[in-house]
């Protein structure tokens, strides 16, 4: 009787296991250049205008990627809204009804370049006046910035143990408006002791890094005066077709996409980073005892040159913004453990349409976005609920700065719940005409070794013509929407054909897309996802 009770067990699990396994395959029959097609045809067709966050085109997109949703019976994630009828309506019965959408909303500040600047130098009772486009640029700020301040000349702005230097040790630049030369000690001179230091150790400081030691220190502005690139040269406005671009050459300056700026209103507000002519400078250091020569002098053998200036800036500087409606989709697959909640996400959002030309997308990131769609379509056609729920996720403006998905993590009251991420990103092309056609990386959280041995497997087993350069890092920030993710420590994985010559370019069509493997990259995610969403014990270090 005992042996009886065991067969049957036996038999109770491995036809639990069978019909697992037969779910699983009737989720990856679903998979198919067709399905993929013809998603991405229209996705990336010239109807929808781009999809540039915040246009008619990104909601043309939206509207239908949440009818995708719909149709394949996912459960709305996003926002809860309120129907309420009118009066006509309630003549008709029609009654006051709350729902879960797909959409989750939020909004986002855009922020223009405006030739509205002013900067001023006061000392004692003489004010000279800069002009813009002549004496200076202002880079992208949050918001108007207007205000009076010490100005400290810091040399190259450099705090560097590796060099031995550090500009700011003898001033305090706390509430005032550092003033510096752009690039590195020795730049033009190889033969100095700084140039020879900086390229024996091989250093390198950006102008990001710079700029984050003076705001740490407490500036409150930044201007800078580059040798190596006479600004100056770059506002002139008499040259021939001086805006030449790899789509575009004309005397006149085309609109861009990057003419403007998005940002979250709960973003910490940017600080002035503002370039200067040498003229400026010098009128600058004409109040201290320092010319430009000797600071260049100096700091060739690792001299610090900082010096209070002997005066005042004042900066009036405005920018043109306006509040714009943006709009993550959202479903979910919900599991047998509701606690336990791993995400699939792809940016919808694109660069739109400029003088003439749409940038269609379909490598970027209309690729990424018919993954994440198909995955949720094999899931929901596998019958088979998870053990994990799943969170389906397409992420509105990415290009402004990964906005949608950095609004989900600070929203999202589950997020502590949340035990993986997989990301796509361009997953269609290959990343040059020469390159194997079946490469792809994936970048993944190093301690989560299963994440690889997983691929490994379905590769094998199912035959998936891939070649994949695995590549761990301890907490893979960057690059795309998995940042916010593996910044809260959650483990993420993400795909990624690599860059070519179309990316954001008028060129990125859908003709170019290598189906075959962007077909056999969704297998792969999705045989993957089945494991984990069903074993959730191998997303363990």
């Amino acid at each position: 009787m005992k042996h009886i009770v065991i067969i049957i067990l036996l038999s109770g699990i491995y036809s639990s296991l069978f019909a697992k396994e037969s779910s699983k395959e009737k989720g990856l029959e679903t998979i198919n250049k067709n399905v993929i097609q013809a998603q991405l045809g229209f996705l990336a067709s010239d109807w929808m205008e781009g999809r540039e966050a915040g246009t008619a085109g990104n909601y043309l997109a939206g509207d239908y990627l949440s009818s995708l949703f719909k149709l394949y019976g996912l459960v709305p994630g996003g926002d809860e809204v309120t129907f309420t009828p009118n009066r006509y309506q309630k003549l008709l019965e029609i009654e006051t009804e709350t729902a879960t959408a797909y959409f989750q909303t939020f909004p986002a500040i855009e922020v223009s370049s405006s030739e509205n600047q002013n900067i001023s130098f006061i000392r004692g009772n003489k004010e000279i006046r800069f002009q813009c486009k002549t004496d200076f640029s202002v880079s992208f700020i949050s918001q108007n910035s207007t205000l009076k301040a010490p100005v400290v000349f810091v040399g190259y702005g450099i705090d560097n143990s590796a060099l031995d230097m550090d500009d700011f040790k003898d001033v305090d630049v706390e509430g005032k408006i550092v003033v510096r030369l752009a690039g590195l000690p020795g730049d033009g001179d190889p033969e100095s002791k700084a140039a020879k230091i900086i390229a024996e150790k091989d250093i390198t400081i950006s102008t990001r890094e710079k700029n984050a030691i003076a705001f740490g220190k407490g500036a409150v502005a930044v201007m800078e005066y580059n040798m190596q690139k006479d600004e100056q040269y770059t506002w002139k406005v008499n040259e021939a077709y001086r805006f030449n671009e790899a789509m575009f050459e004309g005397d006149t300056k085309p609109e861009s996409f990057y003419d403007k700026k998005l940002r979250l209103p709960s973003d910490e507000h940017t600080s002035p980073v503002i370039s200067i002519s040498k003229e400026m400078l010098e009128e600058i250091l004409a109040a201290t005892n320092m010319s430009l020569e000797d600071a260049i002098t100096r700091a060739a053998i690792l001299k610090t040159n900082s010096v209070e200036v002997v005066g005042e800036v004042r900066l009036d500087l405005n920018m043109q913004t306006q509040i714009l409606g943006l709009r993550n989709i959202i479903g979910r697959i919900e599991g047998e453990n509701p606690d336990e909640i791993m995400v699939i996400g792809a940016h919808y959002d694109h660069l739109g349409k400029y003088n003439g030309q749409i940038f269609n997308g379909a490598d970027d990131n209309g690729s990424g976005v018919v993954a994440v769609t198909t995955i949720a379509k094999a899931f929901i056609e596998s019958g088979i609920k998870p053990k994990c729920t799943l969170i389906f996720a397409l992420w509105d403006g990415e290009e402004r700065g990964l906005l949608g998905s950095r609004h989900f993590i600070n929203s999202f009251e589950d997020m502590e719940k949340v035990t993986l991420y997989l990301n796509f990103d361009m997953v269609g092309r290959n990343s040059s005409p020469d390159a194997p056609g079946n490469k792809v990386a994936m970048i993944y959280t190093k301690a989560y070794t299963n994440l690889v041995e997983t691929s490994k497997l379905n590769i094998e087993n199912f035959g998936l013509n891939l070649d994949v350069n695995y590549s761990g890092t301890e907490k893979p920030t960057g690059g795309s929407d998995n940042s916010g993710f593996a910044k809260k420590d959650i483990p993420i994985f993400w795909f990624h054909t690599g860059g070519h010559t179309d990316y954001h370019q008028a060129s990125d069509h859908v003709e170019l897309i290598n189906w075959q493997k962007l077909e056999d990259i969704i297998k792969l995610s999705y045989l993957n996802m089945w494991e984990f969403a069903n074993n959730p014990l191998l997303i363990a270090k």
